[in-house]
């Protein structure tokens, strides 16, 4: 009965070791919430685990995700610069997807369509990586034209400000004369004196 004991209590061990590491607990807890789109408490749990083994690359994976989840675009860029790839536990396609994703967020466009030029090259058949590829792509042209269209308005803005200047300037070039015709009219019959 013992070994049975014994035999059993190895088996669930082996079985279920990670239910008694608190690290792969709560990272399993937080995949959990994450999956039930509850964004909070995923984050809570991976940045727990994460205290425990902060130099884990499926930890900051996880807690880079939750964070782009959570609309923390730039917490999230900053946690996916540490990851190394290779590492992360997910495909380098997905990666640089999940990269480009949150430039595309930043309004980073240049950023965004470099990363899904890579998870394209790592995956060619990606049709996300594809499409926002494509988006970023119409994005930096709108972009473009906006840029253009508000530079085209600010050197009209600036026309009429230089007109308004113009104008006011010659008025006051026009009252700057006037008062020089009459400061002659009333020195005009001066004589001139030397001092020496």
């Amino acid at each position: 009965m013992e070994k049975r004991l014994i035999i059993l209590l190895c088996a669930l061990v082996f079985l279920n070791w990670h239910w008694f590491e608190p690290v792969s607990r709560k990272n399993s807890e937080g995949i959990k919430a994450f999956e039930e789109k509850q964004y909070n408490k995923a984050l809570k749990k991976f940045l727990s685990a994460k205290g425990i083994r902060p130099s884990s690359p499926e930890l900051k994976s996880n807690t880079a995700s939750a964070l782009f989840n959570l609309k923390k675009y730039h917490e999230a860029l900053e946690e996916f610069s540490k990851i190394e790839p290779e590492k992360s536990g997910i495909s380098n396609s997905d990666f640089f997807y999940n990269l480009g994703n949150t430039y595309f967020r930043l309004n980073k466009f240049k950023e965004a369509l470099e990363n899904y030029k890579k998870s394209i090259i790592f995956d060619p058949e990606d049709v996300d990586s594809k499409k926002n590829f494509e988006l970023t792509l119409k994005k930096m042209k709108d972009q473009d034209k906006k840029d253009d269209d508000k530079d085209k308005e600010d050197k009209n803005q600036n026309k009429k400000k230089n007109e308004k200047y113009k104008n006011i300037m010659n008025y006051l070039s026009q009252k700057e004369k006037e008062q020089m015709k009459k400061i002659k009219k009333k020195t005009g019959n001066s004589k001139k004196v030397k001092d020496w």
